[in-house]
């Protein structure tokens, strides 16, 4: 469940922040971020960033490797990793 929630969740921020033009109603396991989506690797920087911000997901600096993030399900795969961002910190506390 937490998976097709993140999914929804991804397509949603990417439509918002990345403009991208053919952007499919749902995104697939096996779609190739690069190849398929027209995402390039500063875009896919934005799109860790805006994951962070959005999703309230703690994203590691020493984890993000665009080239560990080819597919749709690779970076969901990430994604379910990921801690929740808490309070005191997106408040800077």
């Amino acid at each position: 469940m937490r998976r097709e929630a993140y999914r929804l969740r991804l397509r949603e921020v990417m439509a918002r922040h990345l403009q991208l033009d053919d952007l499919p109603e749902r995104l697939d396991d096996r779609q190739r971020l690069s190849e398929d989506l027209g995402v390039d690797s500063i875009m896919l920087m934005q799109l860790i960033v805006w994951i962070e911000l959005e999703m309230k997901l703690d994203v590691p600096e020493h984890e993000v490797d665009a080239r560990a993030y080819v597919t749709i399900g690779a970076l969901l795969d990430f994604m379910l990793t990921l801690q929740e961002t808490r309070e005191e910190e997106v408040r800077g506390a």
